[in-house]
């Protein structure tokens, strides 16, 4: 008999071990190679903050390619990931005949999970729009039609609102604004810092917390809201027990590695690691699993020279655009080795669907 129950426990533990994560949730860093990881690492150390990717793992070398160019840009590397296909230059949510593609969020809405994104980027900005959007990515009237009109995000987080009907002196929406339109798709809307503009009597929710991209981590204004405080404020309305797809995106790396400025970029990666800590400790990782990775390097960043403690860094830029090279692409959790070793973004979406058991 104790031979009986003794294999019925150590069953028990097999299965839920194999279980299929609840929760999946994605922190992905726009422009941010293997250096920029290494970068929020050393600055962890310099601050003595936990280096929050430490408990991840190399899941996959990972490639980024699009079909007429080795150095992809944001849309077509967001249509890779949320899509599953490799596409043009420029295209988001479209494949290279610019048919439309349903994204990983709309796929696992059917299927009953609460899905949603959160970025400090506008919300017409390539990457968040590629799970809702299909359009050129320069198309920010097609990319707000389709927000406005798109019906199954649960919450949605970005900026952006001064293309969307508020008025910049008084943060508060015009007559014609876009915002009532997304109200009366029936979700309550949030503007600046998260003040509510429009009430629904639906859970579901969207909000637009600057008038464009938010400032670098650096340079906030005063009241202007940290991105941490903006993650934690969106995962108090939505923790309840449903499974959940998150995507958070920290897109100002790019921006800031785009333009060279060091100390912006320190600021985002700091910032990038402060985000991956809340939401390790936030969500269980027996039942989540968490993925990490990168659309592109931007920059070329190199580190040329650091003390252990990471108290005095050297680095250099080399570009100022997007380069070729494999992106990170970090596990941790439940499921985590589920990646191939050698993979294209476009694999992503497969993958993650098979272990799932979504058909």
């Amino acid at each position: 008999m104790k031979k009986f129950l003794f294999l019925i426990i150590i069953l028990s533990l097999m299965i839920i071990s194999y279980a299929k994560p609840k929760n999946v949730i994605v922190i992905m860093g726009d422009g941010m190679g293997y250096n920029h990881v290494l970068l929020s690492e050393l600055l962890c150390q310099a601050n003595n903050m936990e280096i929050a990717t430490k408990n991840f793992q190399v899941a996959s070398l990972v490639r980024n390619d699009t079909l007429d160019n080795v150095v992809t840009d944001s849309g077509a590397a967001a249509t890779a990931f949320f899509c599953g296909e490799k596409t043009k230059l420029q295209y988001v949510g479209m494949d290279k005949e610019q048919k439309s593609l349903d994204s990983l969020g709309k796929i696992l809405k059917r299927e009953g999970y609460k899905v949603g994104l959160i970025t400090n980027t506008r919300y017409y900005d390539a990457t968040p729009a590629g799970i809702y959007a299909h359009a050129h990515r320069r198309d920010t009237e097609k990319i707000t039609k389709d927000l406005v009109s798109s019906n199954f995000m649960d919450f949605f987080v970005a900026g952006g609102f001064e293309k969307l009907g508020v008025n910049p002196f008084t943060m508060k929406p015009k007559k014609d604004s876009e915002l009532k339109k997304i109200n009366e798709n029936g979700y309550k809307v949030y503007g600046n810092n998260y003040e509510l503009l429009f009430d629904s009597n639906q859970e579901r929710f969207m909000a637009f917390v600057a008038p464009g991209d938010k400032n670098f981590e650096n340079e906030l204004i005063t009241g202007e809201l940290p991105f941490i405080d903006v993650v934690e404020k969106t995962v108090e309305k939505i923790k309840d027990d449903q499974p959940l797809f998150m995507f958070v995106e920290a897109g100002r790396i790019d921006d800031a590695s785009h333009i060279n400025n060091t100390e912006a970029v320190k600021s985002e990666l700091l910032m990038f690691q402060k985000i991956v800590n809340y939401l390790t400790k936030e969500f269980n990782p027996e039942e989540t699993l968490f993925i990490i990775f990168a659309d592109h390097e931007t920059g070329g960043l190199s580190i040329f020279s650091s003390t252990v403690d990471g108290s005095d860094i050297t680095i250099k830029w080399n570009h100022t655009d997007h380069t070729g090279t494999y992106v990170p692409f970090l596990t941790y959790g439940n499921s985590k080795d589920i990646f191939p070793k050698q993979m294209h973004l476009e694999n992503v979406k497969d993958v993650l669907l098979k272990t799932l058991e979504v058909e």
